[in-house]
């Protein structure tokens, strides 16, 4: 893994909005690790930074992988303009979304990108469904689906057919591999493929990480990126239902990313906890004041002795509904 490089430097508050540029500019370098001061994010990129870290904006390249993408691509122009100009890349598999007057021309805009952004599959991107979080996609050039996504020097793999994995979280995770975790017991409720339990494993020296998943093929790819990633002596997979998994010692930090009524899971998390710890409770709210809207959530899992730490924004998931993470010390 290359240790030096051009980075850009930016407020944490900009952090989801800076990563998602430069993903889809396709000059994210996966190869280094992001670095945080206090009030700042290091992010290494492959071009357009600064060998001193000392900017504040990137230089936009040259050409972008959109440009790149549109520029030759042999349909009508009037459906040029329908193109997106975002989309997920999850490894070497590109996930995109296209409205249906593009339907005719799916093998050919699918090409273009892949030759843009240098990947092997692109997909359409439908929705996550089910408790078990599960993907509709449509292949519409390459064909294998299963990749390894390479991220702030954590590796996941996945199929991106059977199992989620959201580009957007990137902020949540690198906070999560920043935690001082040292020697605690951690259980992440929903471990899914090991989005936040993998970074707290590959970089917090925990005790022990227990990760819990409902989804056979997620548990499956958890179980291979504990060995890929070298922590399978600390990262414990567990396939099966949170609320029947018993725990023969106390936790001390809870991870609950989910983001449907997660507060329904509260009185398993207290119970892994011992009634005392920290949670990190995912959520869905509505635009308006987060903290009362949290309060009342919280208070219909039961949970009555606890002080929010800390609220922020993982990302938008909808108009005027919003991806929140709340840290709870409980007890």
């Amino acid at each position: 893994m290359r240790s030096k490089g051009p980075v850009i430097i930016i407020p944490k508050t900009e952090g989801e909005k800076t990563l998602r540029k430069l993903k889809e500019e396709g000059i994210l370098d996966r190869e280094r690790l992001i670095k945080e001061t206090d009030d700042a994010l290091i992010i290494p990129v492959t071009h357009g930074g600064s060998e001193l870290s000392d900017e504040l904006l990137m230089k936009k390249p040259l050409t972008t992988p959109f440009e790149k993408a549109t520029e030759h691509m042999d349909i009508p122009p009037e459906l040029k303009k329908l193109l997106p100009s975002r989309w997920e890349q999850i490894g070497d598999v590109l996930l995109i979304k296209l409205p249906p007057e593009l339907g005719e021309h799916l093998e050919t805009i699918g090409e273009a990108y892949a030759g843009a952004l240098k990947v092997k599959t692109v997909a359409l991107q439908g929705d996550i469904v089910g408790q078990r979080r599960e993907p509709v996609i449509e292949v519409i050039y390459g064909g294998e689906t299963e990749t390894v996504h390479l991220e702030n020097g954590v590796k996941f793999k996945l199929d991106v057919a059977r199992t989620m994995f959201s580009s957007g979280n990137i902020d949540e995770r690198v906070r999560m591999s920043r935690l001082d975790i040292h020697d605690e017991v951690v259980v992440d409720m929903f471990a899914g493929i090991g989005y936040f339990c993998l970074p707290m494993a590959v970089h917090g020296s925990p005790r022990t990480v227990h990760g819990l998943e409902i989804n056979p093929a997620a548990y499956g790819y958890l179980k291979v990126n504990c060995v890929l990633n070298h922590v399978e002596r600390t990262l414990i997979p567990r396939l099966g239902d949170n609320r029947k998994f018993t725990l023969n010692e106390r936790a001390n930090r809870v991870v609950m990313g989910y983001l449907h009524d997660t507060w329904k899971y509260l009185p398993n998390a207290l119970e892994l906890l011992g009634g005392e710890g920290i949670i990190h409770f995912h959520t869905l709210v509505e635009e308006g004041d987060r903290r009362k809207k949290l309060e009342v959530q919280l208070g219909k899992g039961g949970l009555e002795d606890y002080e929010i730490s800390h609220i922020r924004e993982v990302k938008s998931y909808a108009p005027r509904i919003y991806h929140v993470v709340a840290d709870l010390s409980v007890g």
